[in-house]
């Protein structure tokens, strides 16, 4: 049954209260003419970890999406141009672990498909390969450990050397003395 226009104009409010709120959005597709798309079970396990990850895979029509993006000023983007059905992840809280996620379950289904994102705190589009880049980056623990390690290495270094002028300097001395 086809909605009506206040129904449309609902989920627009909807779709547009959603991009508002998130950080990051990523659209993809999840199936593709004459290809399989992603079945029930992948959908609700995708579902499910993007939820512990404080996002959210939703599936609009092109047309109201294209819509409530319209409504927010970015005119740049056509939604109705990309092949296939489109789905949007909606990240609230971190940027790169919902695409993380996605990513992992596009390698293991080729149906699935990342366009491109928007990083909505400053409005940038985010390509395709730039998502796959970002996915890739190790955790953000992992990271300041190596910042730590990179920090550290030369202070205990410039250690080592210094003690080994004072470790010198007192063979000297007990030289001297005897």
């Amino acid at each position: 049954m086809p909605k009506t226009k206040q129904q449309k104009k609902e989920i627009i409010e909807k779709i547009a209260g959603k991009i508002e709120r998130a950080k990051v959005l990523v659209f993809t597709s999840f199936s593709q003419r004459n290809k399989k798309g992603l079945n029930f079970p992948a959908m609700e396990k995708l579902k499910r970890n993007l939820k512990k990850a404080d996002a959210e895979y939703l599936v609009f029509k092109k047309t109201l999406l294209d819509l409530a993006l319209q409504k927010l000023s970015f005119n740049e983007i056509k939604i109705r141009e990309l092949d296939g059905s489109v789905a949007v992840l909606f990240g609230y809280q971190d940027i790169i672990e919902p695409i993380k996620i996605l990513h992992k379950l596009s390698r293991e289904n080729n149906a699935l498909l990342l366009y491109f994102g928007l990083n909505m705190e400053n409005n940038e589009i985010i390509s395709g390969d730039l998502l796959v880049e970002l996915a890739s980056l190790p955790s953000r623990e992992i990271l300041l450990y190596r910042l730590l390690g990179a920090v550290r290495y030369p202070l205990s270094g410039l250690a080592g050397i210094l003690q080994g002028n004072i470790r010198g300097l007192a063979v000297v001395l007990a030289q001297i003395k005897k």
